[in-house]
C-alpha cells in the first residue's frame, strides 16, 4: 500500500464503532503517560499529545529516554504495541486479551531494564477520559476487525488530507492527536487569540462515528453562519460551533476517488469560510 493512497471508508454500525473507539482511546493512554512520565512538560501539554507514522500506520508518543531515541507505538488495526529504540522494535506487546494495567506493568519493567526510572512511570492523567464501557480492568477485544480497520483508516486518511493543507500554510502548527477529545487535528493561528481548527475526530458525545471538522475561534455569530453554506457537510451549533462532514455521509460515495475529493472539498471551503470569518473579526 502506497503512503498517499486513501483507506475506503465502509458502513460500520455507529455501536461497532463505539466500541472500537473506547478500547482504543484507553489503549492509547499508554503512550500519553510516557509523555506525562517521561517528557518535558510544556505549557500546551503537547508533551502528552501523539504522532502518527504514515508508513507504519501507528501512533507514536514523543521520543524520550536517554538521548531521546526511545519512543512507544500503536497500531490501531489490531492494538499493538510497540517499544521503539532508533527506529527499531524491541518488544511488541499484543493487547487482545491483555487488560490495560497487565500491559502497563509490563511496559514498566521492560523500560526500568532500559534504563528509564521504573518509578517514574505513571498512568496518572490531569484529565478525564469520555464515559466508556468499563474496559480498565476487562481484557481487550479486537475481534471486530472491520471497526478497528475503520478507525485506523479515519486517522491514517486524515493525515494525509490535512498535511495536504499543512504543507501551503505558514500559519500552521504540528499536527498531532490529543489524548482527551482523540482528535487528530492542526491549528492554523490568526494573532489575538484568533485561530482556525482543522482535524478529525474519531467520534465524541455528539457524534458516534468519525466526523472531519473546521472550527473557528472565537466562535462566529449565528448570523454570520447563515451567509456561509456549505456544498457538503454542515454547520453544527450544539455546545460548540464548527463545520462538519460525518462519516455516514462519506460513505454514500462508493469509490476512494470519491471520498477524498468529498472530503478535500470539504476542508477546503470550510477553512475558506473560517479566513472570511476571522477576516471580518478583525
Amino acid at each position: 500500500m502506497k503512503e498517499s493512497s486513501w483507506n475506503r471508508f465502509l458502513q460500520v454500525s455507529d455501536n461497532r464503532l463505539y466500541q472500537a473507539r473506547g478500547q482504543l482511546h484507553q489503549a492509547v493512554q499508554l503512550l500519553t503517560a510516557i509523555g506525562i512520565s517521561y517528557v518535558e512538560q510544556k505549557p500546551d501539554d503537547s508533551h502528552t499529545s501523539l504522532l502518527w507514522d504514515t508508513k507504519t500506520h501507528m501512533f507514536l508518543s514523543q521520543t524520550f529516554g536517554p538521548n531521546q531515541k526511545f519512543q512507544i507505538g500503536l497500531i490501531p488495526q489490531n492494538l499493538s504495541c510497540h517499544v521503539i529504540h532508533n527506529h527499531d522494535s524491541l518488544l511488541v506487546m499484543n493487547l487482545n486479551g491483555a487488560t490495560l494495567n497487565q500491559v502497563a506493568s509490563d511496559l514498566q519493567f521492560f523500560l526500568e531494564d532500559h534504563g528509564l526510572p521504573k518509578d517514574g512511570f505513571t498512568m496518572e492523567k490531569h484529565f478525564e477520559l469520555p464515559d466508556y464501557p468499563p474496559r480498565w480492568s476487562a481484557p481487550f477485544d479486537t475481534s471486530d476487525h472491520l471497526a478497528f480497520d475503520q478507525l485506523s483508516a479515519a486517522y491514517s486518511n486524515a493525515y494525509q488530507v490535512i498535511r495536504a493543507i499543512v504543507i501551503n500554510e505558514d500559519r500552521a502548527g504540528s499536527i498531532m492527536t490529543w489524548p482527551h477529545h482523540f482528535d487528530m487535528a492542526v491549528l492554523l493561528t490568526q494573532g489575538e487569540g484568533k485561530s482556525i481548527g482543522i482535524g478529525m475526530s474519531p467520534g465524541d458525545t455528539s457524534y458516534a462515528g468519525p466526523y472531519f471538522y473546521v472550527n473557528v475561534w472565537p466562535y462566529p455569530p449565528e448570523d454570520q453562519i447563515q451567509d456561509l453554506p456549505l456544498t457538503v457537510g454542515k454547520w453544527h451549533t450544539e455546545g460548540w460551533t464548527g463545520m462538519i462532514l460525518p462519516l455516514n455521509q462519506i460513505v454514500d460515495k462508493e469509490t476512494a476517488k470519491d471520498q477524498k475529493s468529498m472530503v478535500e472539498i470539504f476542508l477546503n471551503q470550510a477553512k475558506q469560510h473560517g479566513d472570511i470569518i476571522t477576516e471580518a473579526s478583525q
